[in-house]
């Protein structure tokens, strides 16, 4: 690079240029060949093509996403201070999450070192919880883990009816990498719309830990849930496991005992028989509301 081209505010500008034309390659370009990025939400440095495959990702969330710039000024000979906010509208899938068409506006900083091949390190800094709280999504603080308790998330899909299920079919799945694993709850996403409307298909139950992932459906018959498997994204799925997993199994099981549904009596507080749609509390004789 020439003296001028090298100048660290020319640089950065450069560098923010890129970003807001959308073009990956010519970000990647202004980092030095063992330069890097680094944000709260990287999970340690990007180099050059990983920091372009994150942009990339970003601008499929956010078609038109933009950055304002505000105050950028040098600090000492080869560091820039930029501070900038960034917009747009959530319409692509975002950590695998369907789009919600809401618009975002997310104020941050980049500190921003040179070197004599380019840029050696951006630094960003923003508030991480702020884009998922301004999707509506929901931003939990809690570890990884603690002795042999592993922590993640969960996601429930339920009738608003309590139906004893006859079959119950359990997934456990290890993602060969996060991108692997969003893929893997796309599917798994798939599955459920796909059978949402089905009589027989009575709920479901995933857990996401690490690259962890298991998933719980429960079914009104084995021939439903065998029937429901053999069609659609599930058999993409299948196919899938060998480019997507590390490893994993399937396995179908049926209750050994089931009790009755329980529902307290709002009138006593008596636990009372809950079938189907209705009850009635055998203390008091009060009509049972439906469960919540």
């Amino acid at each position: 690079m020439d003296e001028q081209a090298n100048d660290p505010l020319t640089l950065s500008r450069r560098y923010f240029d890129a970003w807001r034309r959308q073009d990956a390659a010519a970000i990647a370009a202004t980092l030095a060949p063992d330069g890097h990025y680094q944000d709260p939400t990287t999970g340690g440095p990007l180099p050059r093509q990983a920091l372009a495959a994150y942009a990339e990702g970003l601008w499929a969330a956010f078609p038109d996403l933009d950055f304002a710039l505000g105050d950028v000024h040098r600090v000492g000979d080869a560091t820039v201070h930029a501070e900038w906010v960034m917009s747009g509208h959530n319409s692509g899938s975002f950590n695998g999450l369907p789009p919600t068409g809401r618009a975002v506006e997310l104020p941050g900083i980049d500190v921003i070192r040179c070197g004599p091949q380019g840029i050696a390190q951006v630094q960003g800094y923003f508030d991480s919880a702020a884009l998922p709280r301004q999707l509506g999504l929901q931003v939990v603080v809690q570890p990884v883990a603690i002795g042999p308790f592993a922590f993640g998330t969960a996601t429930t899909v339920r009738r608003p009816e309590p139906v004893m299920p006859a079959v119950f079919a359990v997934t456990e799945l290890i993602a060969a990498s996060d991108e692997s694993l969003q893929a893997v709850r796309e599917q798994a996403r798939q599955v459920v719309l796909e059978n949402i409307d089905n009589p027989d298909f009575l709920g479901f139950n995933s857990s996401v830990c690490g690259r962890r992932m298991n998933t719980f459906s429960a079914w009104r018959s084995h021939q439903a849930m065998a029937e429901a498997m053999h069609r659609g994204t599930h058999v993409e799925s299948i196919r899938a496991f060998g480019q997507l997993a590390e490893g994993g199994y399937t396995a179908v099981y049926a209750p050994v005992r089931v009790g009755p549904w329980l529902r307290r009596c709002s009138a006593c507080g008596a636990m009372a028989r809950f079938e189907g749609h209705r009850g009635t509390c055998a203390d008091c004789g009060a009509a049972v509301e439906a469960l919540p």
